[in-house]
């Protein structure tokens, strides 16, 4: 197989020139950085990545960085909070002393007892990591 550069000679108009002169100007196209191929190949990724790619992310980026703010910040969702059941532990915990000093277990008294109280310790879980997400953003935010 023919290297390019006697490609290159074989084309010449009179190849009687000075061979020497010529193999060192034509030599040139050996010391590219990059072959054009490849060049090509990683020119065209990159304006894929800045053309299309960038914009469609950004825009995916941005949307959820505006409901994350929506939810977090501007109270979008109106979830239950445990101001809203502060009084609820200290109703179980009368039901639960009411239903002993009768002799009776609690969940014959109130029989979702257990979950009830379950549910409001999990509440609980939940709105801390909430706030903890919600600083987690505060932060991420800022740094980006």
């Amino acid at each position: 197989m023919k290297s390019r550069l006697e490609k290159v000679y074989s084309k010449l108009p009179n190849q009687k020139v000075n061979l020497k002169a010529h193999k060192v100007a034509l030599g040139l196209i050996d010391n590219f950085n990059y072959e054009y191929e490849y060049l090509e190949e990683e020119v065209s990724r990159l304006s894929y990545s800045v053309d299309e790619w960038f914009p469609e992310k950004f825009d995916e980026w941005f949307a959820i960085g505006r409901d994350i703010y929506s939810v977090y910040f501007q109270n979008s969702e109106t979830f239950v909070s445990e101001a809203d059941v502060a009084g609820d532990m200290d109703i179980l915990n009368e039901i639960e002393s009411k239903a002993n000093e009768l002799g009776l277990d609690v969940s014959e008294v109130y029989p979702d007892f257990e979950e009830h109280k379950r549910t409001i310790e999990y509440l609980e879980d939940l709105e801390k990591r909430f706030d903890e997400q919600k600083d987690e953003f505060s932060r991420e935010s800022k740094s980006v």
